[in-house]
C-alpha cells in the first residue's frame, strides 16, 4: 500500500501552555514539530543493512535537511535542520513551529542530508555508483509555499536526477565487470527558493560507473539533468574487452528515466532505448548516433598503448613486444655494439640463403618491438656471478604492476596451450590474442666475450637434405638457468656464459613432406643476446 508523504504536527509537553492564533481568531495550545510518514515501496531493491532512500519512500536512519523561510520578510526560521527517520516519522526533537499560525512560509527539504549551517547549494552524483553510492547520488527534494503551522501538511518529494536503467542481454560468454556512462556534467545547482535543480554551468564532465542490480542483466545510473548532452556507454567484460556506444544528443529532464536495452555480442553490441519506470516520469527516447565496436584492452607505457590479453591460464600478458627505451639508453642499429637495446632484425632471402638484417623501419618496429639484453630488461647496471640468480620476477622495464615473466609463468603458458598429441602449438595462443607471430623471427643480437668484446650473433637456421629449420624465436624470462652452473661462468671457448630460462618458439619446415611443424618449449637463452620482452601482470 502506498501512502502520501505528509508533514504532520505532534503535541509536545515543552511549551504546552503556549497559545497561538489562527485565521478564525481562535487559539490552540499545541506547539508543532515536522514529521514525515512514508511507506517502503520496494524493500528488496537493496540490502536492508544500510540506510537509503528507495524509489518512492524512506527507511529507518535516513536523514533529510529542512529549511523554512518566512515569506513576509524572507527571514530564516529553520536552516538546514537535520531530521532523522525512526521507522514511522522524520523527527528533530525540540524543533517547534513559530507561534503565529497566520504567517506563511516556504518549506524546502532534501535527501541525502549534508551537514552545515545552511542547505547545500550544489549536489554531485557519485562517479562510482556501485552499492550504496547509488542511493547517495539520488537527490530527492520536497518543496512547498504558503505553509502555515497546521496539524497536517502534505509535502511531495520528487526525484531530481535523470535515471538510466540498463537492461543487458549478454551473449559474449564472459561476465560483465563494469558499465560506464560518460559525457554528462556531474554537478547541479540547488535553488531552495524554488526547489529547482539544474546542471551547474562549467562543472566537470563525469564518467559514471553504473550500479549492478542483477549481474549481467540490470544496472542503474543517476545523471544530473541537463540539455544538449551526448552520452557514451561503455561495457567491459571479464576478458578485458570494452564495447563503447555513442548516443545521439539529447536533453536529460529532471525526474525522468531512460531505459537502455543492451545486446552485447562477442564483436559488438546493440542498444535500444525507451520505456517507463514506476516513480519516475517518462522521458523521450534516446537515439543511437553511431555503431558499436569492440575495443581491445591496452596498457599505456612510455607513450605507447600495448594490447593486453588474459589467457587460458588466467594470467594477463602484453600481446605485443616492448618498444620501451629506458632513460640513458639509445637504441643501436649495430648488433656488435654493447648497447643493451637494439633495433629488431628481420629475415631476408638472397640467392636461396637466409640472413638477418637490421631494420629501423618505424612500422616494423611498431610490429615487433626492440631487442634487449637481460641487464637492460631487468633495469640493472651489472650482471655478476653473485647476483645473477636474484632477479626472478623483477619489474625491470615493465610498467608498475607488471614484471618480466618467471620460468614458472612461461611453463604455465605452455602447459595451458599444449595439444593432446604432446606437442605445443601457438595457433591457439594466437586465437586467444597473444600474437606469437611477433616473436617467431628473432635473430640473436650479440654475445659477450670474456674480454668484453662483442661478437655478432648468427641467425639460427639450418638446412639439410630433409628439413629446413626456418626460424626460432625467444621470449625472455627473469629466472636464471642454474643447471650445470650455467647462470654465470666462463666457457671453454672463453665466452662468458650467463643464461636465463626462456620460451623458444620453433618453426621447422620439412622439405620432403612440405609440412611445417611449430612448437614451444622452455629452454635457455643467453643473457647477453638481444631478446624480445613481454611483460606479465602481477597477481
Amino acid at each position: 500500500m502506498k501512502r502520501i508523504l505528509t508533514l504532520a504536527v505532534v503535541a509536545t509537553t515543552l511549551l504546552s501552555a503556549a497559545c497561538s492564533k489562527n485565521d478564525d481568531g481562535g487559539t490552540y495550545n499545541t506547539p508543532l514539530a515536522v514529521q514525515i510518514d512514508p511507506t517502503i515501496a520496494d524493500p528488496a531493491l537493496f540490502p536492508k543493512a544500510s540506510t537509503r532512500v528507495t524509489d518512492t519512500d524512506f527507511e529507518t536512519g535516513d536523514k533529510i535537511g529542512v529549511t523554512i523561510t518566512m515569506e513576509a520578510d524572507k527571514s530564516s526560521f529553520l536552516s538546514n535542520k537535520e531530521f532523522t527517520f525512526d521507522g514511522e516519522n522524520f523527527t528533530a526533537p525540540g524543533t517547534l513551529w513559530y507561534d503565529d499560525a497566520n504567517l506563511a512560509s516556504t518549506l524546502f527539504a532534501y535527501y541525502p542530508y549534508q551537514a552545515g549551517a545552511t542547505h547545500p547549494t550544489e549536489f554531485s552524483v557519485q562517479a562510482d555508483q556501485s552499492g550504496n553510492n547509488y542511493m547517495a547520488s539520488d537527490l530527492v527534494i520536497g518543496f512547498k509555499t504558503g505553509v502555515k503551522p497546521e496539524k497536517t501538511i502534505d509535502l511531495a518529494f520528487k526525484h531530481k536526477m535523470t535515471r538510466v536503467i540498463i537492461r543487458v542481454t549478454n551473449g559474449t560468454g564472459s561476465d560483465i565487470t563494469e558499465i560506464r556512462i560518460d559525457g554528462a556534467i556531474g554537478t547541479g545547482a540547488i535553488d531552495a527558493a524554488t526547489g529547482a535543480f539544474t546542471a551547474k554551468s562549467g562543472a566537470a564532465i563525469i564518467n559514471v560507473k553504473a550500479c549492478e542490480r542483477t549481474k549481467n542483466e540490470l544496472y542503474y545510473a543517476l545523471l544530473v539533468p541537463q540539455n544538449g548532452v551526448q552520452l557514451k556507454t561503455t561495457i567491459t567484460t571479464a576478458d578485458g574487452k570494452t564495447r563503447p556506444w555513442t548516443l545521439g544528443t539529447t536533453d536529460l529532464v529532471s525526474g525522468t528515466n531512460r531505459e537502455l536495452k543492451v545486446n552485447v555480442q562477442p564483436k559488438d553490441m546493440e542498444v535500444v532505448l525507451g520505456g517507463q519506470i514506476d516513480g519516475w516520469d517518462n522521458g523521450a527516447d534516446l537515439e543511437i548516433d553511431n555503431g558499436g565496436q569492440v575495443v581491445e584492452p591496452t596498457i599505456s607505457w612510455g607513450g605507447v598503448n600495448y594490447k593486453i590479453v588474459t589467457l587460458a591460464d588466467g594470467r594477463t600478458w602484453m600481446a605485443e613486444n616492448l618498444r620501451y627505451v629506458p632513460d640513458g639508453k639509445t637504441v643501436s642499429s649495430d648488433p656488435a655494439e654493447d648497447a643493451g637495446i637494439w633495433y629488431p632484425q628481420r629475415v631476408v632471402e638472397k640467392d636461396g640463403a637466409y640472413s638477418a638484417e637490421v631494420s629501423t623501419d618505424a612500422d616494423y618496429i611498431a610490429k615487433v618491438g626492440y631487442y634487449y639484453d637481460f641487464c637492460t630488461a631487468a633495469g640493472i647496471t651489472e650482471l655478476t656471478a653473485a647476483n645473477s640468480t636474484t632477479f626472478e620476477g623483477v619489474q625491470g622495464i615493465c610498467p608498475d604492476g607488471w614484471h618480466i615473466p618467471t620460468a614458472d609463468e612461461l611453463t604455465a603458458l605452455i602447459t595451458a596451450y599444449k595439444s593432446t598429441d604432446g606437442k605445443t602449438y601457438w595457433a591457439d595462443l594466437d586465437k586467444d590474442g597473444f600474437n606469437t607471430t611477433l616473436i617467431q623471427m628473432r635473430a640473436q643480437a650479440t654475445k659477450k666475450e670474456a674480454t668484453g668484446e662483442i661478437i655478432p650473433g648468427k641467425w639460427s637456421n639450418t638446412l639439410n637434405a630433409n628439413n629446413h629449420q626456418f626460424s626460432s624465436g625467444w621470449l625472455m624470462s627473469s629466472t636464471a638457468n642454474t643447471a650445470g652452473g650455467n647462470n654465470y661462468k666462463v666457457s671453454s671457448s672463453g665466452f662468458i656464459s650467463s643464461q636465463n630460462k626462456a620460451v623458444m618458439f620453433l618453426n621447422t619446415y620439412v622439405a620432403n613432406t612440405g609440412a611445417t611443424n611449430v612448437s614451444m618449449s622452455v629452454s635457455n637463452a643467453s643473457n647477453f643476446a638481444g631478446i624480445p620482452v613481454r611483460c606479465i601482470k602481477d597477481k
